[in-house]
């Protein structure tokens, strides 16, 4: 919340003041608020403003949010986002923790935490409880949470769909906002109809639009202010700066925000340097962007620094990246690396990326999703060795390249072995800054590089996974911590490059003559349930290619390659075990089979595989469950239709049948 700016008086009345806020906020019923407006508009600081003066928690209301940011991955989720809402109404209102919700999250454990449809239904249950009273949910840029293969965004947008497409006896209530797509608008359609408790504020109207425009003036009017303190510029001059600001159309509070940024660093207190500075305003956003860019005094290291933060997979604190930008293949200890203070490094940044770095909490994000935006470039693949003559900043950072650059720094301190790492936590001391984020990160940055990079670093990343080295045993420790799970032994190096999905280093090291292929970790799982359960379908095909990968082995839970590939969800990998003659009907400890874990997540696509395949349809669990009746329970209605449709019978036909 707090990495949006606080708003100016006199701006974000045009909302608080409107008929469909006040409707909302004060109804006794539940009820939903979408709120779309176009970017740089404000949704975000006005979101902040509400929470912080105008919807606030009470004895009978409890207010929880989230914004959404596709900056970082948490950040990004819906899973997360869920968590992070349940987790405020449990700390306002413990009452609401149940021993049945206990009793959920301790005996669901991953499978719980990670799906959508448990958690939406924990939530909804609490909402119903008698002690809720009014819960209030702030969800801000929705359009910022990730929608893969349908779910994420699609799947909230359902929820609420259901949710307020029936009467509810409870009192819940949503805000949304988001950029005006018509993907989010078709999503919510079936609930835009008079008579239902939904509103759409839409800002990109005629009469709204004049409203924020009119607040964007006030907005002008106090920054032209502060700077005219400060530079003690006469209220001729001020006039001056407004008026030219005044020409530009369409005018956003970023695009303010960054215009008079510039113009302030290139004015002096006189009226002919005011005329200067402002006869070539920039227009647009993206504009102002390339202009700030280009007035870095060192574009090389402005690129270094937008790359690491673009790739990052959680925000860097000012010492982390200190170290990323110091780090260097020549460094042998850390007192070679001589890392800036915050302060200095602070500085450095705001010189080299201007507005489009900001620091909060000491941690480095871009000033705006815009800013990410404007930088990357998702269509033109080219080689890292391009230069940097003529410099254009819009769309000049590859994501492919940019994970590289973040690679080579984590794969470059791992090797460096600058760190003393005991054999039990805490494993972070002062001096190994940077290690928590390279141990954790450095294999998905590596993934994500060009195939090219990957192959070069064959005999680097082969250094990285020999169990045997003090570099493994330095960072797979830390590594392990992200898993929630006891630490493996007995993993080789082929299992360790097999987990991570490390296809050359697996090519090289399945050359070796007698390999073994089938050594246990402390699951019991060998290589090919490992690299299916993480969905790395290279090596997956690799491992099936030799002949000797064990398609039926079993882990402690009795799952095979298939099931476990199946509970991941990883359709590409059930395709691969199934085109190699992995058997359909094997059975857990438990009497899943790989149909009836399908169904549990309701993955159409897999289902649909394993029917066409031949699954039997009828194998009950140890608890009597069918596919069908899994899916039923798990409300997957389409599943349901497709197993029906494939000829399942129902639990009476089943009683029936066997009486």
């Amino acid at each position: 919340k707090n990495r949006n700016p606080l708003r100016v008086p006199g701006t974000c009345d045009w909302f608080v003041s409107h008929e469909h806020f006040q409707t909302w906020n004060e109804s006794n019923s539940s009820g939903m608020l979408w709120v779309s407006a176009d970017p740089g508009c404000g949704k975000s600081v006005l979101v902040r403003h509400l929470i912080d003066s105008v919807v606030q928690s009470s004895d009978s209301r409890t207010v929880c949010y989230f914004f959404f940011k596709d900056d970082f991955p948490d950040q990004k989720n819906l899973i997360s986002a869920l968590c992070c809402i349940l987790r405020q109404i449990f700390i306002q209102k413990p009452i609401l923790l149940s021993d049945e919700i206990l009793k959920k999250f301790n005996t669901g454990g991953e499978t719980f935490n990670t799906s959508f449809s448990d958690l939406w239904q924990t939530f909804i249950h609490i909402a119903e409880d008698e002690n809720a009273g009014e819960i209030v949910c702030l969800l801000d840029a929705i359009d910022e949470c990730e929608n893969q293969s349908g779910q994420g965004r699609s799947e909230l947008l359902k929820a609420l769909c259901t949710l307020y497409g029936a009467k509810r006896s409870f009192n819940l209530k949503f805000l949304l906002t988001s950029r005006p797509y018509a993907e989010i608008h078709r999503g919510l359609r079936p609930i835009q109809i008079p008579g239902l408790p939904v509103i759409h504020l839409s800002g990109e109207d005629e009469n709204e639009v004049k409203k924020i425009s009119q607040e964007i003036n006030i907005y002008i009017y106090a920054r032209v202010q502060d700077i005219g303190n400060r530079l003690q510029l006469t209220q001729i001059e001020c006039n001056l700066l407004l008026q030219e600001l005044m020409r530009v159309p369409n005018r956003t509070y970023l695009w303010v925000y960054l215009t008079l940024d510039l113009i302030e660093k290139s004015i002096s207190v006189n009226k002919m340097m005011i005329t200067e500075a402002t006869s070539s305003i920039p227009t647009t956003v993206d504009e102002a962007y390339e202009r700030i860019l280009s007035k870095s005094f060192n574009t090389i290291q402005a690129k270094k620094v937008l790359q690491i933060i673009v790739a990052a997979v959680r925000p860097l604190t000012l010492q982390e990246m200190s170290f990323a930008l110091s780090l260097n293949e020549n460094h042998q200890s850390y007192d070679d690396l001589g890392l800036l203070p915050d302060d200095r490094l602070r500085d450095d940044l705001r010189n080299v990326c201007g507005l489009c770095v900001v620091i909060v909490d000491s941690r480095v994000y871009l000033l705006h999703q815009t800013v990410k935006e404007f930088l990357i470039n998702r269509n033109i693949i080219q080689s890292h060795e391009n230069g940097h003559d003529n410099h254009k900043w819009k769309n000049s950072l590859l994501p492919q390249e940019s994970h590289r650059v973040l690679a080579e720094i984590c794969i470059r301190h791992l090797l460096a072995e600058l760190t003393m790492i005991s054999d039990s936590p805490p494993w972070h001391t002062w001096c190994n800054i940077f290690l928590d984020y390279s141990a954790k990160n450095w294999a998905a940055h590596f993934l994500e590089s060009p195939t090219e990079t990957q192959f070069m670093m064959t005999e680097t990343i082969l250094k990285i996974c020999d169990v045997d080295s003090s570099c493994y045993k330095a960072w797979f420790n830390v590594y392990w911590t992200t898993t929630a799970t006891h630490f493996p032994q007995g993993f080789t190096t082929l299992m360790v490059a097999s987990y991570f999905g490390l296809s050359f280093a697996v090519r090289r090291l399945l050359e070796v003559e007698d390999i073994e292929l089938d050594a246990l970790d402390h699951t019991y799982r060998r290589l090919l349930l490992s690299a299916s359960m993480k969905g790395h379908e290279e090596v997956v095909s690799l491992l099936l290619k030799t002949n000797r990968a064990d398609i039926e082995a079993k882990d402690v839970n009795g799952k095979t390659p298939l099931i476990i590939a199946v509970s991941e969800r990883h359709p590409a990998i059930v395709k691969l075990l199934l085109k190699a003659g992995a058997n359909l009907n094997t059975q857990t400890a438990d009497g899943e089979t790989a149909l009836i874990q399908a169904c549990w997540w309701g993955h159409k696509v897999i289902v649909n595989m394993l029917l066409e395949a031949g699954a039997n349809h009828n194998i009950q669990t140890a608890d009597g469950e069918t596919a069908l009746i899994r899916a039923i329970s798990r409300g997957h209605e389409a599943i349901e239709m497709i197993l029906l449709k494939a000829g399942a019978k129902s639990r009476d036909q089943m009683v029936r049948q066997s009486g």
